[in-house]
C-alpha cells in the first residue's frame, strides 16, 4: 500500500498516533473492490472446476464503545463467532489451514488470537515473536499481508478476505501459497469488536 520501503528500523521511528500505536500499527485507507458468486454446491459444479463450499458461517455482537465493555481488552464477539464458526462446520481450531483476520490495528490481531483461543490471555504477541504466522508455519495468518499491506477498502474487506482464501484453497496464491490448503476461516470485524462475521471455507 505505501509506496516507499519500510527500512530497517522504520517501524520504530514512526509518528505517534495514540500512544503506543503509531502510524505502521494501522492500516492506511484504501480504495478497493471484490466480488464473489454464491450458488449452490449443485450449479457451482457445472461453473467452475474448483468450487468453494462455505462450510460456516457465525456472526456475534459486542457494546458499540469500548467503555461500555467489562474488560477493554477481551473481543467477546470474536470468541462467539469464533467458536459458533467452528462448530458449525464440525472441526477443531488446529484443522484451520490459514487464518484471514482483520488486522486494521496491530493491536487486534494480538487480541483476535488471543480470543480465538490460538493464544492465553496476554500472549498473542508471542505467536509473531515465535514465526509461527508464516506461510509455512503453524497458523499462516493474513497471507497476502493483510489490511496494513493492501489498505482497508472499507466495505469490500471482508470479501478480499474471501478472495484472498479462495486463492489459497485452489492452489493459486502464487509466491503465497500455504501449502496444501484445504480448510480456511476468514473474519471480518464492525468496529473494535462490534460486530465479528466469521466464514469458514473448505475446498
Amino acid at each position: 500500500m505505501y509506496r516507499n520501503l519500510l527500512k530497517p528500523g522504520g517501524f520504530a521511528r514512526a509518528p505517534m498516533i495514540a500512544d503506543p500505536v503509531t502510524l505502521f500499527d494501522g492500516a492506511p485507507d484504501a480504495d478497493g473492490a471484490a466480488a464473489v458468486i454464491l450458488t449452490s454446491a449443485e450449479r457451482a459444479a457445472d461453473l467452475v472446476p474448483q468450487p468453494i463450499h462455505i462450510a460456516a458461517s457465525a456472526a456475534a455482537t459486542d457494546t458499540l464503545t469500548l467503555h461500555d465493555r467489562a474488560d477493554l481488552l477481551d473481543f467477546e464477539a470474536v470468541r462467539l463467532s469464533f467458536d459458533k464458526a467452528i462448530a458449525q462446520a464440525g472441526i477443531t481450531r488446529d484443522e484451520l489451514d490459514l487464518f484471514e483476520l482483520h488486522d486494521a490495528f496491530t493491536i487486534i490481531s494480538t487480541l483476535t488470537l488471543e480470543a480465538a483461543g490460538f493464544a492465553a490471555r496476554g500472549e498473542g504477541w508471542r505467536i509473531a515473536a515465535d514465526q509461527k504466522i508464516g506461510l509455512s508455519a503453524d497458523l499462516p495468518l493474513s497471507t497476502f499481508g493483510g489490511l496494513k499491506s493492501r489498505g482497508n477498502p472499507v466495505g469490500a474487506t471482508g470479501i478480499y478476505q474471501a478472495v484472498e482464501a479462495t486463492l489459497q484453497l485452489r492452489g493459486a496464491a502464487g509466491s503465497n501459497q500455504v501449502t496444501e490448503a484445504r480448510v480456511a476461516m476468514i473474519q471480518n470485524m464492525g468496529g473494535l469488536g462490534s460486530t465479528v462475521i466469521t466464514h469458514i471455507l473448505k475446498s
